[in-house]
Order: C-alpha cells, then sequence, then structure tokens
C-alpha cells in the first residue's frame, strides 16, 4: 500500500505521485524507555536549575579568612582579646562554597585522570568523598573542625592540580 507524501514538493514531481512507506506491522519497534524514572528526572532538573557556578573569588575570601587566621584564633581559643572579631564558621554558604569548590576540583581531575596519574591528587580526592560525607550535628566544634577541613582540602587540591598543569589560573600567588 503506498501513500503520497505532501511534506516534499519538487518541480519535478507532483506531491501526488511522491510514494511514502507504511509502516509494516509485522516488523517488530522497541519504544523508547527513559534511563531514569520521572521523579529521578525531575530532581536532576531541579538540581540544574539552581546550580550555580563557584565565585572563586569568594572561595579564596574565605580561604584567606579561615587559613590565614588559623593562628590567631587557636591562640584566642578562650576568646578573643581584641583585634578582629572570630570568623563566622556557622555560615552555611562558606560551606556551600568549600563543598561545591571541592566537587568541582575533583570532576576536573576525574575528567583529566589526574587520580591515576599523582597518587597525591587521588589520596586527596578520596579525603574530599569522605569529608562530604560527614555529618554535622550543630556542634560548634564539629562545625569549626569540618570548615578548616575543607578549606586546607580546597586549597591543597587547587594547588596540586595547577601544578599538574590541569587548571590554570586558579591558585593566587
Amino acid at each position: 500500500m503506498l501513500m503520497t507524501n505532501t511534506a516534499l514538493r519538487d518541480e519535478t514531481t507532483s506531491p501526488e505521485t511522491m510514494p511514502v512507506r507504511v509502516k509494516d506491522p509485522t516488523v517488530p519497534t522497541n519504544p523508547w524507555i527513559p534511563p531514569h524514572g520521572e521523579e529521578e528526572a525531575r530532581r536532576y532538573l531541579s538540581a540544574v536549575r539552581e546550580w550555580a557556578s563557584v565565585d572563586w573569588n569568594e572561595v579564596y575570601d574565605d580561604l584567606d579568612t579561615i587559613l590565614h587566621g588559623e593562628e590567631e584564633i587557636s591562640h584566642h581559643a578562650a576568646g578573643p582579646s581584641g583585634g578582629a572579631p572570630l570568623p563566622n564558621y556557622n555560615n552555611d554558604a562558606l560551606t556551600q562554597r568549600f563543598l561545591m569548590a571541592l566537587k568541582l576540583l575533583a570532576a576536573r581531575a576525574l575528567r583529566d585522570k589526574a587520580d591515576e596519574k599523582h597518587p597525591d591528587i587521588a589520596a586527596l580526592i578520596e579525603q574530599a568523598r569522605a569529608l562530604r560525607a560527614e555529618v554535622v550535628a550543630g556542634d560548634a566544634r564539629q562545625t569549626i573542625g569540618l570548615v578548616r577541613k575543607l578549606a586546607r582540602l580546597t586549597l591543597d587540591l587547587a594547588e596540586l592540580l595547577e601544578e599538574a598543569g590541569i587548571v590554570r589560573k586558579l591558585v593566587e600567588c
């Protein structure tokens, strides 16, 4: 059985004479099945909508605040004796910036197979995975420790990736 196709027009053929093959019902077709369920696809779309790039200037400002102030803060464990105020370690945005920076750095390292070529980078990626899995239950001492670890790990991984040539102009001089 032939049908006519009116979609294609040419000067040499008229729409009435162009044959179109009708689907043969004896030939099986496989319907497309999405790789994930609807709920998982919605979760992925939601994550993409909420994604924001890392502001590396903010990350480095946070690193300066946390890491360069460490000596001063540790000497004043009983409380500051004047000078600059203690950083706000309970700042969720600060923690999220470090987590996102670590996630992006680790993804970049894995994409370029740096973990296979550089054991020290592989070790930092594993530390980052373990640290991301830690749960902070609101204890101020745990929060301080977590933020300091995140900061140190972010800086170390960024420096090693730059030394390996995987990222450029990320670590400030």
